[in-house]
């Protein structure tokens, strides 16, 4: 691994030094006050309206003097934080929401964000910065604050461009092909032009009858277009650009190359993720946080929930120890922070289980914070999680005050309960939707929790 890390650090020397860029800036966590930034904007293909209210979720690791910056605040969810979570004597914070720049941006360049935020620091006497994801404007805030107060501030993340290079796609298939094998990883292509993928679409659905094209630092199944052997059936070169173009555009892709064309797997049974935090590497070794079952919905996977993973002995061997040689060369190479790894679980024609590696999320996610949210919440990792994020079938929002209502005595209530119901974000302003979790000291019990709370909302909507 360490050979692996110094080869991609001697190559791309940004991957650790753009972390030593930033005067008055360190990477870590620091002892003073944390500011919690849960935007999602800067992932390619997000946009504010995408994101819709998730982006409360970073709340719920907050502790008191800290700060939270959101797109819109909610003052109901921020109510049911200190009243059923304790979490209080948080300062939140509005950035403007429907405004395209990242929240970090808006931080550093608006006076109204940037001056509260350098009072906590002053307060504090250091500050922290939790991004779910990290980019440049992170630390570029970062460092604005640093050289306003004359005080450390941390960056609780990696740099910039290792940042980049894990959370894309070709890039992370490149180097999980090297470290875990040639068959740890899926027929994939890498196309740098329009008539490129055609010709690779082409050939892929000759083979498998089906092919997904990616943009590679998406996320959220957001940029993965799927083709199937008849969509593209009697199409010439030219008219496969053209259709290939016209949905990418109209997820939001902007043009760039190169873009991921690769197999749709077929035969997937499940789709395993690694959770892991990765220290400093003079700290100790990637700590794995658990092995969750993610649940997708739609043709292009969209991620809906996850629960602890049920998986054969061998496959859970051989999951683990690929994650740990991953997150021990990504650590080498100047990671810090969260970071999980996902897969898919595929049963061979011979009734082998098959791992395919797809991507890395070298950020905070949709598992991550809720584990994370629990823990911290319950004293202690909880034994059993499930994580929903679904919209339902009901097009009327259903605001928290209703559905603390409905859902009752299923509700945790931090100091009262050892198991419950946890809300991770607001829900959609505009329809009916779930983001919450679920959590007991077993995953039957997890689970008997998640469904019955639905119940209850099925029978209220």
């Amino acid at each position: 691994m360490d050979a692996i890390a110094d080869r991609l650090a001697r190559d791309e020397p940004a991957l650790r030094t753009s972390r030593d860029l930033w005067p008055g800036v360190q990477q870590g966590t620091g002892s003073g006050a944390s500011l919690f930034i849960g935007d999602q904007v800067g992932i390619a293909l997000f946009t504010p309206e995408m994101a819709g209210t998730r982006d409360y979720r970073m709340a719920l690791l907050a502790k008191p003097g800290d700060a939270v910056v959101v797109r819109q605040r909610s003052p109901d969810f921020e109510a049911y934080l200190a009243d059923y979570l304790g979490i209080r004597r948080v300062r939140f914070l509005q950035a403007q929401g429907a405004d395209p720049a990242p929240v970090a941006k808006q931080c550093r360049t608006s006076p109204a964000l940037f001056a509260p935020l350098l009072e906590l620091l002053r307060a504090a006497g250091s500050l922290t910065l939790h991004g779910y994801l990290v980019t440049g404007h992170l630390w570029q805030l970062a460092q604005a604050l640093a050289a306003a107060a004359g005080l450390p501030v941390y960056v609780a993340g990696p740099s910039p461009r290792m940042s980049r290079r894990v959370n894309d796609k070709l890039w992370f298939w490149d180097v999980a092909r090297e470290i875990a094998g040639p068959e740890s990883v899926p027929p994939t292509a890498f196309a740098f032009g329009p008539a490129a993928a055609a010709g690779q679409m082409a050939r892929l659905v000759r083979v498998s009858g089906q092919a997904v094209v990616k943009v590679p630092d998406s996320a959220g199944a957001a940029g993965n277009i799927r083709f199937s052997a008849a969509q593209l059936e009697g199409l010439g070169t030219a008219a496969m650009c053209g259709q290939l173009e016209q949905r990418l555009r109209a997820a939001g892709w902007e043009g760039g190359y190169p873009v991921l064309v690769g197999v749709w797997e077929s035969g997937v049974e499940k789709s395993p993720s690694v959770q892991m935090w990765l220290p400093h590497a003079s700290e100790g070794p990637p700590e794995i946080l658990g092995l969750f079952e993610q649940r997708v919905q739609g043709r292009e996977g969209k991620f809906a929930g996850a629960r602890y993973a049920s998986l054969e002995p061998e496959t859970e061997d051989k999951l683990t120890a690929d994650a740990m040689r991953l997150g021990a060369m990504f650590q080498k190479a100047g990671y810090f922070g969260p970071c999980s790894l996902d897969a898919v679980l595929r049963r061979l024609p011979s009734g082998a289980e098959q791992i395919h590696w797809i991507e890395c999320n070298g950020r905070w996610s949709g598992v991550s914070i809720p584990l994370a949210a629990a823990t911290g919440l319950m004293g202690r990792q909880p034994e059993g999680i499930v994580i929903v994020q679904q919209n339902l079938e009901s097009e009327a929002p259903l605001g928290i005050p209703r559905q603390c209502s409905i859902l009752g005595d299923l509700l945790f209530r931090r100091g009262q309960s050892s198991e419950g119901v946890i809300l991770l974000s607001p829900p959609h302003p505009l329809r009916a939707s779930l983001n919450a979790a679920a959590v007991a000291a077993g995953q039957a019990r997890a689970e008997a929790l998640m469904e019955a709370a639905f119940e209850r909302i099925s029978a209220a909507v």
